[in-house]
């Protein structure tokens, strides 16, 4: 996870930086801000593949730098390369125009997008690429579109966030968290090969290099760009087996649900006990046997606030899920479900978005979905932190909303679930596997707590 803690020394330092300090400073560490453009010089900046700064095709004016139509159209580079960083940058575009942010780009190649991934920049009601969710303002571009954002009008300034620490790349958008992932992911690198980065054997494969600000003929402002750099991730070393949780990833709070060998941690709904039928531990897996009976089961202890990660697979036709707040007085098995499906045969699938892998079952729908084909395994994870929730899907985030939000409670009250008392929000509650009748295969299932304050 990215840590945003600073120490009150940064907070000092940053503070300096904002208010014009001079860039002339010893060596910054790791959480310091660095000011890239304060409203006056480029000094932080020059052309792509150039020495110079192009000021011919950009202009300081206003306390912003502009792009200028009229000018030569030249990228330009931070002279320093990055890392592990958070990018801070306010934007604006005329109408219709069209440019983007880029990261750990190096300067081998003719253009800057053939080694880094862009952040999109874009007034998306009238430019071409607004009409497609993977090329419109704050998308991955051409990769993972930006959910659930909210774009300010054309002239006025949006604020942007890029933190990428690792792999972990996260775009925010004028304060919502609308794309994130895992740049080594199945999920993206199968996005990668299908686009237009494919040819290009080093895109997104950098692990340093410069951030860029994209020139597209078009006028564009910026404003207030700042960059921090990162510590280098913790990276929790995976365990040679399946089901077996490595000393640094409980050391780090993670819990496992099934070891492979019993069922410890599970019940039946309603159940003292763990069903004496129908669910199976077969090859490393806890099995639902198709037509096996057994019913539903539940985690023995209830989460509120967590990150649970798990992989699955289900044979064709198959329909499972994974549901949480799962709150036994409510009397049915009732709660938010992370839908687990063969999206190609079965019939619920085939009614649309919100009953396919990975939706918030018939209340939202997962976008930005790649698959494993029915009978691989496929890597699934829910977030809850706060009142926000994450569905992740093989290394993508495909669905996030906010718990008690008028956007849920609208869609709740279109859904099956409109009558069900407090629907929508959080509780604490079990995690449950579903029997729905059919085959599906489940394993390495962990899980951590968030949100608890640590003992003294």
């Amino acid at each position: 996870m990215i840590n945003y803690m600073i120490s009150n020394r940064i907070t000092q330092t940053a503070c300096m930086v904002l208010f014009g300090a001079s860039m002339a400073q010893s060596p910054l560490m790791a959480g310091e801000w660095e000011t890239l453009f304060n409203g006056n010089g480029t000094e932080a900046f020059r052309g792509y593949q150039m020495d110079s700064f192009p000021s011919d095709g950009w202009t300081v004016k206003d306390g912003t730098l502009r792009t200028n139509p009229e000018g030569t159209v030249k990228d330009i580079v931070t002279k320093k390369q990055y890392r592990n960083f958070e990018l801070v940058f306010e934007w604006k575009a005329t109408p219709g125009a069209n440019s983007g942010v880029m990261y750990r780009v190096q300067e081998n190649s003719d253009s800057p997008w053939h080694t880094g991934p862009e952040y999109q920049v874009l007034d998306d009601s009238k430019h071409a690429d607004g009409a497609n969710p993977l090329t419109a303002a704050g998308s991955l571009y051409a990769l993972v579109s930006a959910e659930r954002k909210t774009l300010k009008p054309v002239g006025s300034f949006n604020e942007s966030r890029i933190i990428l620490q690792g792999n972990q790349l996260e775009h925010w958008l004028n304060g919502d968290k609308v794309v994130a992932c895992e740049l080594d992911s199945y999920g993206i690198q199968t996005l990668i090969a299908n686009s237009k980065f494919a040819p290009h054997k080093n895109f997104a494969k950098e692990r340093t290099g410069h951030i860029v600000f994209q020139h597209h003929h078009d006028e564009v402002w910026f404003r207030n760009i700042k960059v921090r750099s990162l510590t280098e991730p913790e990276a929790l070393p995976e365990a040679r087996r399946a089901n077996v949780l490595s000393k640094a990833a409980r050391e780090a709070g993670w819990r496992n649900l099934f070891n492979g060998k019993n069922t410890d941690q599970w019940r039946g709904f309603k159940k003292e006990a763990f069903p004496d039928k129908g669910w199976v531990i077969e090859n490393d897996c806890i099995k639902h046997i198709s037509k096996g009976g057994g019913g539903d089961i539940i985690t023995k202890q209830k989460y509120g606030q967590f990150d649970f990660q798990w992989e699955w697979k289900v044979a064709p036709g198959a329909n499972s899920g994974v549901k949480y707040f799962i709150m036994e007085e409510r009397g049915g098995a009732i709660g938010h479900e992370y839908q687990v499906i063969d999206d190609s045969k079965h019939p619920d699938a085939l009614r649309g978005p919100k009953w396919q892998t990975a939706a918030f079952y018939d209340v939202f729908p997962a976008n930005n979905r790649v698959l494993q084909p029915v009978g691989s395994f496929n890597k699934s994870r829910v977030l809850i932190k706060g009142q926000k929730v994450e569905h992740w899907l093989n290394g993508v985030m495909v669905l996030h909303y906010t718990l008690g939000s008028q956007e849920v409670l609208d869609a709740v009250a279109n859904s099956k679930f409109k009558k069900v008392d407090k629907f929508g929000y959080r509780h604490q509650g079990h995690i449950l596997l579903q029997d729905h009748q059919d085959e599906v295969h489940y394993r390495n299932l962990k899980i951590k707590r968030l949100g608890q304050k640590k003992k003294k």
